[in-house]
């Protein structure tokens, strides 16, 4: 049975259950799917395929997200990697959300050329004003970003879906 890590960096919890969705999905399609926080600590040797994700803030992944796929790059060299990114860019321009995320997947991928990405996508995520330190609240009142829940599960649950095929191991 194909062994996949779902490994994800999240700020505030949106990204983890998007994961998780992921992970159900890839689970219910017979793999052997298992959710975890992006670190340092994961062992890539334990696994047959990856799926990693996080929030785009400022064009970026988070810094635990982005590491840990450069790192794992070197010890998973020709297994299949899917991608997977969330943010409110494409709330209102869904090109400019798109455009965000490829030029990212493009930085990535010169860090760690021995990826093996078999897929990507780009989701709407969450929006909670609250949740921003008081210097985004700041930018935030110049360019703001529509507040909720933005993620559409159903385009996530059908990406996911659309892995099973592409990670199961040969």
């Amino acid at each position: 049975m194909t062994r996949v890590l779902v490994a994800y960096g999240t700020r505030f919890g949106s990204t983890r259950e998007i994961a998780s969705a992921i992970v159900h999905e890839l689970n219910s399609g017979g793999l052997d799917a298992q959710a975890a926080e992006a670190s340092g600590s994961l062992n890539p040797d334990n696994y047959d395929a990856f799926v990693i994700g996080s929030p785009l803030y400022g064009s970026k992944w988070l810094s635990t997200a982005g590491m840990c796929a450069a790192v794992m790059s070197e010890h998973i060299e020709g297994k299949p990697v899917a991608l997977f990114s969330i943010g409110t860019t494409g709330v209102a321009d869904p090109e400019a959300g798109e455009a965000e995320h490829k030029e990212f997947i493009g930085g990535l991928t010169e860090v760690a050329p021995k990826l093996n990405i078999v897929s990507d996508a780009v989701f709407n995520g969450y929006f909670e004003r609250s949740n921003l330190p008081w210097y985004l609240r700041i930018i935030d009142r110049f360019a703001p970003t529509p507040q909720g829940d933005h993620r559409d599960w159903s385009a996530i649950h059908a990406w996911a879906k659309s892995l099973v095929p592409k990670l199961t191991a040969k």
